[in-house]
């Protein structure tokens, strides 16, 4: 079994909710929620300038959901430099690992469409 790190982020309420119902659509099941979210951000890492899209995530509202996830440790390495690359271009950025989170949820189900 690879070795996880688990962290939480904050999500709008129907953000929320469009992610669990595509994640059970998708054949995930809940169960599958990590996994999913895994996937996500990885996809969200390969966009070119992927960081371009990091500002939509920091302007949502209405943060009204915790979750949590798992992330397989060679991810979790990749998410720690992405936001190094973030942080580079917005030093004034709060939160920027959930925000980038956010921001590849949103990507994944803004491509779904």
């Amino acid at each position: 079994m690879k070795q996880t790190k688990t962290t939480s982020i904050r999500l709008p309420l129907d953000l929320e909710k469009r992610m669990l119902s595509t994640i059970v659509s998708d054949g995930y099941g809940l169960r599958g929620k990590s996994k999913w979210m895994q996937e996500a951000i990885s996809d969200f890492l390969k966009i070119p300038n992927f960081e371009e899209y990091v500002d939509i995530a920091s302007e949502m509202t209405g943060l009204s959901k915790t979750i949590s996830l798992r992330i397989n440790l060679d991810l979790w390495e990749s998410l720690e430099e992405s936001v190094e690359v973030v942080r580079k271009k917005n030093p004034l950025l709060d939160a920027a690992r959930s925000n980038l989170i956010r921001a590849s949820i949103f990507q994944k189900l803004l491509r779904k469409v």
